[in-house]
């Protein structure tokens, strides 16, 4: 049985209309999910500068890190040129410097655990660090 013209053009329309309402709906579906998901997650784009450090993980391995005791504090420097520069450093020079950068002691609290006068603490420590720069800009000048 064949359909006339004015059927065919009604199932026409009838697959037109069933087609955009599918369409229609689909579209609201989308936008419902979309408006969930803006909800619950957070574009990289739209997050601070702390919020961003917050989720960054960096991987440490210990072969990157060098190690310093100083009067039993354990003392990790992950820089290779302030190590190296650290290394070349006389022991008490190295400890006094680590005490007084790292470990925020004073002067007459060093002096005090090095048996030293502050003065004699506060000369070694300008000077370790004046070889210190030189001897990174040494090594930064020779790369």
């Amino acid at each position: 049985m064949e359909l006339t013209t004015s059927q065919k053009k009604t199932v026409r329309h009838q697959f037109d209309s069933f087609c955009k309402k599918i369409l229609r709906e689909e579209a609201r579906d989308y936008i419902r999910e979309l408006s969930r998901l803006a909800e619950h997650e957070v574009s990289f784009s739209e997050l601070s500068e702390d919020q961003m450090e917050r989720l960054c993980v960096l991987d440490e391995y210990p072969s990157e890190q060098y190690h310093f005791d100083v009067q039993g504090h354990h003392v990790e420097i992950r820089d290779d040129r302030l190590a190296e520069a650290l290394s070349s450093l006389s022991d008490e020079q190295r400890e006094i410097v680590l005490l007084s950068y790292f470990l925020d002691m004073s002067d007459r609290e060093i002096g005090e655990k090095l048996n030293m006068v502050r003065c004699t603490v506060q000369r070694r420590r300008t000077s370790s660090i004046t070889k210190m720069r030189e001897r990174m800009e040494v090594h930064t000048n020779g790369e």
